[in-house]
This record gives C-alpha cells, sequence and structure tokens, in this order.
C-alpha cells in the first residue's frame, strides 16, 4: 500500500458514494493479466465469474485449488504458461521445462522423507493432494496412512494439517511436519505452518521448511519476519526450522547404508 486518499469523484466511482477514505494508491506493483475462465475453474467459481476489487477466497475456493496444486506459487505459473503461449516460444519453453523441474523435485523430496520416516518407525502422511502423485511409478500415498486421525484438533486446524506435504507420527502424536518449496515462493509454506500452530496453541511440534541449498538466504528471511516470529514466539511452538534439498538426499543415503539414526532432524 502507499499513500491513502480520499476524492469525492472516484469515491462515487469506486464506491457508489463520496465517502471515499479507505482509497489508497499502490507502490511497487506488477501489471499481469490472467484469462478469468481458467482462474475460475482452479478456484471452483462459475463459469463468467468475474473477481473484482481486493477479495480473500473462501476456504472451499483454497481447498479447490490446494486439490490441483501445491501452492498458489505453483497454480499462478500454470495459468502463466498457458496465459504466454502465442509470446515467444523459446521463453514459453523454459518457463515450461522450469516449472516441470520444481514439480518434479518437489515430488522427490516428499518421497525421500516418506522414506526416511518410514526408516524410522513413523506412521506417515503425505497431503490429501499429493497422495496420487508418482515417483519412479510409485504413488507418494501407498505407503503412507490415508487420513490423520487426530484427536482434539477444530476443523479449521485439520483443512491447514491435511494439506502440509509429509508428516512423520507416532500413534497420533506429530514428530515432524514438513513443507516442501521448490518455487520461487517459500511464503506459503511458512504460511501454513503458523497458520496452523494459532490454530492449534498448546501443541509444540517440530515444524520443518524444506528448500534447496541455493533458497537458503531467501528462507531465512522469510522465517525471520516479525509477523512469523511473533506468532511462534507467542504460541511457545518448537522451532521452525530450514532443511535443504540436499540434506535430505544426503540423509537418505546414510540411511540407506547404515540404518536408522537416533535422530535424523
Amino acid at each position: 500500500m502507499g499513500e491513502k486518499f480520499e476524492s469525492s469523484k472516484l469515491g462515487e466511482l469506486v464506491w457508489g458514494e463520496p465517502e471515499s477514505s479507505f482509497i489508497f494508491t499502490l507502490t511497487d506493483f506488477r501489471q499481469i493479466a490472467l484469462d478469468v475462465e481458467p482462474v475460475n475453474e482452479i478456484f471452483g467459481y462459475k463459469s463468467g465469474n468475474i473477481p473484482m476489487g481486493f477479495n480473500r477466497p473462501s476456504n472451499s475456493a483454497t481447498s479447490n485449488l490446494l486439490q490441483k496444486f501445491n501452492s498458489v506459487e505453483e497454480a499462478y505459473q500454470e495459468l502463466t504458461s498457458k496465459n504466454t503461449k502465442s509470446q515467444d516460444e523459446s521463453s514459453e519453453t523454459d518457463q515450461s521445462e522450469s516449472t516441470t523441474e520444481d514439480i518434479r523435485d518437489h515430488t522427490e523430496i516428499q518421497w525421500e522423507l516418506i522414506q526416511l520416516g518410514l526408516d524410522h518407525g513413523y506412521d506417515v502422511y503425505v497431503a490429501k493432494n499429493d497422495q496420487n502423485r508418482e515417483y519412479e511409478g510409485s504413488k507418494l500415498g501407498d505407503p503412507c496412512i490415508d487420513s490423520l486421525n487426530l484427536t482434539g484438533f477444530s476443523k479449521s486446524a485439520m483443512d491447514i494439517i491435511e494439506y502440509v506435504d509429509v508428516i512423520w507420527l507416532d500413534d497420533d502424536y506429530i514428530v515432524e511436519m514438513f513443507e516442501v518449496e521448490s518455487t520461487t515462493s517459500v511464503f506459503s509454506g511458512i504460511l501454513r505452518m503458523t497458520d496452523f500452530v494459532v490454530k492449534v496453541p498448546n501443541l509444540k511440534v517440530s515444524m520443518n521448511i524444506v528448500a534447496p541449498a541455493t533458497d537458503e538466504e531467501k528462507v531465512r528471511k522469510q522465517m525471520a519476519r516479525p509477523t512469523f516470529e511473533q506468532v511462534l514466539d507467542q504460541q511457545e511452538t518448537g522451532l521452525l526450522n530450514y532443511i535443504s534439498f540436499e540434506e535430505v538426499r544426503e540423509l537418505r543415503k546414510v540411511v540407506e547404508t547404515n540404518g536408522p539414526l537416533r535422530s535424523p532432524f
């Protein structure tokens, strides 16, 4: 947001009345254009719906998106890749290959985390929208439990945790939670973790953001944002940790060679 200003003419245009105290300028924004119908399809909106103003998607719309994509960033990349087909062909190919590689890396790391959890004797849950994803011919959900049977959790808390990428459990106790971030945005995973601990304030749980080593600085900057730090400090939860893709791959090799570790993370 930039500066706040008032204009009776603009108030009439925007709000239908001269009151205009809620009008702001925008700074440092980037203009984008997306076809409306693909957006409606992703969110489950009716055909012909035209979004206006700053509107937060409903819980059902968010659920529809997360059933198809790992994050808003991934959905955005899919939409923009479709939206630029008429533009420079080589640029489109590069973007498509990058997106495909991101998804492949994301699925691989999820698989490695699943196997590490199983190797250490835990029940493992994988996000409900990823259970049918395949890695090297196997579905991510095949070796995992189908659903979370956790007592004392509100519906809103369950709506969040069902989409966490990988969870290790000891019976109904959450041991580790992992959000894998392979795209340019790391915000969604951290936000999901902090949203969850706000919903379950008395739960102490180890939470991990897993991203490429090249993104470590970016991840740590996001983790250090005052908003996130304040939420975690207030809830007195376990630490929010960063783990690199490379660490996960190396740890998997060590466990395959030497067997389970006392404390994998």
